[in-house]
């Protein structure tokens, strides 16, 4: 299971570096970034990508790490 970006996201060599470590290691990976700047997009094509489903849990400024 290799993410190599799709017809509808076309991502960097970096990026693609970055999550297929994560897959490999079956680590987490952080994607920080501005609103509007693909973050949700890469998840649910990475997801497609490699057949799993995505699970999604919004972050807000209120959240606690014991949630």
């Amino acid at each position: 299971m290799r993410f190599k970006g799709s017809e509808t996201y076309v991502a960097t060599d970096d990026l693609m570096l970055a999550v297929n470590a994560a897959i490999t290691l079956q680590r987490p990976l952080l994607i920080k970034g501005e609103p509007g700047t693909g973050k949700t997009k890469l998840a649910e094509e990475v997801a497609t990508a490699i057949g799993l489903p995505l699970l999604e849990w919004h972050i807000k400024s209120t959240t606690k790490a014991q949630q």
